[in-house]
């Protein structure tokens, strides 16, 4: 399969992954965000033009999931993807420890860049409360691990 068919199914299986994780696999009504985490995989194997255009594309699917401020999420996936394609360029991000330290920030960044939209344009912080501000860098580094195992073995497979 090419690289390209690859990037393709990972793109619709995250999004269908967000959908069953959001609604059914919450805990205490924390769920990880998936396509952030997998935008900045992206951004650090395939560089930041690849994960900008599907971070935005997964952004809407987000948006769209949740209609409250259509467009934050876009806009916030495609500054995550660039912010993290140009640190590669000064953090090797193809490890472990650096990309789990990427997404645990980038999370608490997110976080704070939604509640700022919801500032400007619905005038209330759209505030996530203190339970997933406080678990989700971790849960998402979490996740970050799985997916560097996932992708080690189906993205990047030994030749």
């Amino acid at each position: 399969m090419s690289q390209y068919a690859r990037l393709l199914t990972v793109f619709l299986v995250a999004m269908v992954g967000q959908w069953w994780w959001s609604s059914h696999g919450a805990i205490y009504g924390v769920a990880p965000q998936l396509l952030l985490v997998l935008t900045i995989a992206v951004a650090a194997r395939q560089g930041p033009l690849c994960a900008m255009v599907m971070g935005f594309f997964w952004g809407l699917f987000l948006d769209v999931m949740a209609a409250r401020l259509v467009g934050a999420n876009a806009l916030a996936l495609t500054l995550a993807a660039y912010g993290t394609g140009s640190m590669r360029r000064q953090v090797d991000l193809l490890g472990l420890a650096p990309q789990c330290l990427m997404v645990a920030s980038l999370t608490l960044v997110y976080f704070m860049f939604m509640g700022l939209m919801g500032l400007v344009f619905l005038h209330s912080f759209m505030w996530v409360g203190w339970m997933s501000f406080l678990v989700d860098p971790f849960y998402n580094s979490f996740v970050a691990l799985l997916v560097y195992v996932l992708w080690e073995s189906w993205m990047e497979p030994a030749r």
